[in-house]
């Protein structure tokens, strides 16, 4: 019989969040985990200070898979909470896997649902591409 190892991603529904309604207060020790996507200590403060009215586009990095989805979800929830433009930075993104353009195209399927704008700033040649493969392009808009 298997064991029960919570650290897996078996069973894991990334579109789950958007069931759920959205509480402004949740998610705030999510902070810890900005790393993992390569934000800067003032875009994460940006992303948790309500206060804060500049916009600071979330750098996506350079891979993107799987195995950091979990922290990119959780990013890109505070940031559509905080925001009515959501603006990420693409043009470093070497590798992208299904799993995150799924991601990026739930979230602007909900930033639609919401009336906020989510923009994809200067996608990579390979972000490009492989929203392509996928038939995405039209609905990222890259």
């Amino acid at each position: 019989m298997a064991e029960n190892n919570d650290n897996t991603l078996i069973g894991y529904d990334p579109l789950a969040w958007m069931d759920e309604e959205f509480d402004e207060t949740a998610g705030d020790n999510a902070a810890s985990d900005d790393s993992q996507i390569g934000l800067t200590e003032e875009e994460s403060q940006a992303i948790v200070d309500d206060n804060d009215d500049s916009q600071h586009p979330v750098h996506l990095e350079s891979t993107l898979s799987i195995q950091n989805i979990t922290g990119l979800h959780e990013i890109l929830k505070k940031v559509l909470t905080a925001n009515d433009t959501i603006e990420l930075y693409a043009g470093e993104v070497t590798s992208i896997d299904t799993a995150s353009l799924q991601l990026l195209v739930a979230l602007k399927k909900e930033a639609n649902k919401l009336q906020k704008t989510l923009v994809i700033d200067s996608p990579s040649p390979r972000f490009k591409e492989s929203a392509k493969l996928l038939g995405l392009t039209e609905i990222l808009d890259v």
